[in-house]
């Protein structure tokens, strides 16, 4: 079989199906995109690319619709415009509007940001922050709020802070008992890697009790509650409900609350992403349900998270990496992350080595000659 045929097929399959999420027939391929060959040849085609695993039916009676591989193979080997070249001039000017301010905390950048580019890409947009593991405790500090209660502040060296609020008589103690407990809890744990702390806390009970009675167990027992917070994977959600108008998801309610259930679930996400294969700069991947399947383009952000587009397969994959890799170089360059630091944010197409290229590795993986 003609094996540019058999690509070329394959890539007005997804692109027609992409634009109209209707299942694709060889008629329509044909109308659509003129090829140089007849409909019977398009339908041998359709098959044998079905035998592939690249495309599938939906029912019985329906056209084809691309599979993951299909998507994966198109982003892999067929996909080849630059990417980046033509984010829209208006969004350009709203998200530099968005970062002009030099007064915003990099939380609230981070925030405007990701709800932008889901408001663009009318997908849903997360951002997962650093494994627990990966950090190490700079401080803990307490902060007294009335003569009962006090907050614990966690900080790391990532940046994360974790809060939690203790009331004092319920551990039988007073605030100076408790500043002289964290002083001495953090001369003897910063530093350390949040994996370690639970033991390392444990160890220090006996010194604990010797200074402050019985309440020292009580501290410690707060101390290692705290860090659970820690354990978890950090993540935000924007534009969840944008998934409600795409076709997938507005008609079928289990479907919806699938894909719901996936972007409320970090270590899935997690899952996703290490497994993802890399086009140029950013990676795709997809989760392994089949009710609710979605596609996860991220990108690593500011030195330590990831910011990712997730939803149906069926999405614009064109649009998304474009967005996706113009937001990201722009929050980078806006943290001063990149070597040109300027600090005047223009509205301007991002530089020509950001291009998504389709990598020398993929050309091979799968490819036949």
């Amino acid at each position: 079989m003609d094996l540019k045929r058999k690509d070329l097929i394959l890539k007005c399959i997804v692109e027609e199906f992409v634009k109209t999420a209707e299942p694709v027939g060889s008629v329509t391929i044909l109308k659509n995109y003129h090829l140089d060959c007849s409909s019977a040849t398009i339908r041998n085609t359709m098959v044998q690319l079905e035998k592939e695993g690249l495309i599938e039916k939906t029912h019985v009676s329906s056209g084809r619709v691309p599979s993951a591989k299909g998507y994966q193979y198109y982003l892999d080997h067929l996909n080849e415009e630059n990417l980046l070249s033509s984010v829209d001039m208006e969004f350009q000017r709203e998200f530099k509007r968005a970062l002009d301010s030099r007064t915003h905390s990099v939380e609230d950048v981070m925030s405007r940001s990701c709800q932008m580019l889901s408001e663009l890409t009318n997908m849903a947009t997360v951002v997962l922050g650093p494994r627990a593991d990966d950090e190490k405790l700079v401080s803990v500090q307490l902060l007294k709020l009335n003569e009962d209660q006090v907050m614990g502040i966690f900080v790391t060296d990532s940046g994360y802070v974790e809060k939690k609020t203790f009331v004092l008589k319920n551990m039988g103690l007073t605030f100076e008992t408790a500043s002289a407990a964290v002083d001495m809890l953090n001369s003897r744990l910063a530093g350390s890697r949040i994996s370690d702390l639970a033991d390392k806390a444990q160890s220090l009970m006996p010194i604990l009790i010797k200074q402050v009675g019985q309440s020292g167990k009580a501290i410690i027992q707060s101390f290692v509650e705290a860090l659970m917070s820690f354990a978890k994977k950090r993540f935000t959600v924007y534009g969840k409900k944008n998934l409600l108008a795409l076709p997938e998801f507005a008609d079928d309610a289990d479907a919806f609350l699938s894909a719901v259930d996936a972007l409320e679930d970090p270590s899935k996400l997690q899952r996703t992403m290490t497994r993802q294969d890399d086009i140029g700069s950013v990676s795709v991947g997809f989760t392994s349900e089949n009710n609710g399947d979605l596609a996860i383009v991220s990108k690593p952000i500011n030195g330590k998270d990831k910011i990712a587009v997730v939803g149906p397969k069926r999405m614009d994959y064109r649009k998304v990496l474009s967005a996706l890799e113009y937001v990201v170089f722009m929050i980078d360059k806006y943290l001063g992350n990149q070597a040109d630091n300027e600090t005047a944010l223009v509205p301007v197409s991002p530089p020509e080595n950001l291009v998504v290229r389709k990598p020398a590795k993929a050309k091979k993986k799968g490819a036949k000659k």
